[in-house]
């Protein structure tokens, strides 16, 4: 083959690689906001670490974590739910830090201790 030739067949290949519809993002490939995932993980240190919340892995997309919900458009989390686990102590006052939190759910909680933190006005 010749190179003339050998450029129209790439040509044509990129042409019609380029025309085919793209793959759309699925909820598994959402990632989560990182000043998110950074204070998911702060709640998680202030709860010291419970079984519970083994998933909430900092190597893993936090909008896959127990208990946690993002929002399809900005990969801000927007839910914060525990549910039948215990929860030796407070409410994190860091839940605050999560801007677009719109849901917080404590059912069925153990353990739970003490005032709600001043800090979720922030929300």
């Amino acid at each position: 083959m010749d190179t003339h030739t050998l450029r129209l067949v790439l040509l044509s290949v990129f042409l019609v690689s380029s025309s085919l519809p793209s793959p759309t993002l699925s909820a598994s490939s959402v990632r989560c906001n990182p000043s998110d995932k950074r204070v998911l993980l702060k709640i998680k240190k202030s709860l010291n670490n419970p079984q519970s919340l083994t998933s909430w892995n900092p190597n893993t997309n936090c909008c896959d974590w127990l208990g946690v919900s993002c929002d399809l458009q900005t990969n801000r989390v927007i839910t914060l739910s525990f549910n039948g686990i215990s929860i030796p102590g407070q409410i994190p006052a860091a839940i605050g830090d999560l801007p677009y939190l719109d849901t917080l759910d404590f059912v069925n909680v153990a353990d739970l201790t003490g005032p709600i933190p001043y800090s979720i006005i922030k929300l």
